[in-house]
């Protein structure tokens, strides 16, 4: 399915706020999106679904604008036990009390995690403040862009994405994994709301070549292949792999408002309205198997 977006029906399915690791609240975001023109958008914080609320109230006063109930999930790589994967789930019942829960468990795991990057940063000669590190994170789950921003103003990098330079990213000097959940595990957590789960930046996913073929047995619809960071190539090869597995091709701006040159605002990178349509009918059947 090729990628038919125009300014006039701009579909974004991957931004985050303040709730996870954004730096817009969820009304601010909202706003945003309307202003840009976008008109449908999914909000995928975290391990989070506690801005869901507030932006789905906002947009009450913005007709234009359609908002789907989103989450990004971080899980095990089933083929590399040293690195992880993120997991996107769409139209979900997200006041479900159960998945509530579990949300809430990976969130305080989280903040464990975080203490202990940051006890490895002093060790490596690079010191923050923990209660910093918490204050920036405020409403949110601790992040390692949080741990990242209160670097940055102590000056050991010049900007966030630095720290992911060997520091901060998977098996850098101060890297913490994560809680663990396996892939099938999250994509379960999805459907168990009526949702729809799609792997996301699969570029960035080691061995993906060989985990796509996978996802459809997995109960994965799709990955996303128009994603803003993604090459015209790298776009047409991962919808030449979509084609041939039967796989939905998706994508988002992944907006975290974090204001560094170039950063892909919302609405610049999207799946079709077609896309669009499939991944609702196919939460739709879930919702119905339940």
């Amino acid at each position: 399915m090729a990628n038919d977006q125009t300014p006039a029906s701009r579909i974004d399915l991957h931004m985050h706020t303040t709730l996870s690791d954004g730096k817009l609240t969820p009304t601010q975001l909202v706003e945003l999106l309307d202003r840009r023109g976008v008109s449908i958008a999914a909000i995928t914080d975290h391990d989070s679904i506690e801005g869901l609320d507030e932006a789905f109230d906002v947009a009450k006063g913005h007709p234009r604008l359609r908002l789907v109930a989103g989450i990004e999930i971080s899980a095990d790589h089933p083929l590399d036990e040293k690195s992880d994967l993120h997991m996107l789930g769409y139209f979900l019942e997200y006041h479900d009390a159960a998945f509530q829960a579990r949300l809430r468990e990976f969130r305080e795991s989280r903040e464990m995690r975080a203490m202990h990057m940051v006890l490895k940063l002093a060790r490596l000669g690079m010191p923050v403040d923990f209660e910093r590190v918490k204050e920036i994170a405020g409403d949110a789950g601790i992040g390692r862009p949080h741990i990242a921003q209160a670097m940055v103003e102590r000056g050991y990098i010049p900007n966030v994405k630095a720290a992911f330079d060997g520091i901060l990213n998977d098996n850098g000097s101060a890297f913490v994994s994560r809680p663990h959940i396996s892939m099938e595990e999250s994509v379960e957590m999805i459907e168990g709301v009526g949702g729809v789960a799609v792997l996301a930046h699969p570029l960035y996913v080691t061995n993906y070549r060989e985990l796509l073929p996978r996802l459809r047995n997995m109960g994965v619809a799709g990955f996303e292949v128009h994603y803003a960071e993604f090459t015209p190539e790298q776009r047409a090869e991962l919808v030449r792999l979509a084609d041939k597995l039967g796989m939905l091709p998706c994508g988002g701006s992944d907006y975290h408002a974090m204001g560094h040159p170039g950063e892909h605002l919302p609405g610049s990178a999207g799946p079709s309205a077609e896309v669009f349509a499939e991944l609702e009918r196919r939460a739709m059947a879930n919702r119905v198997r339940r």
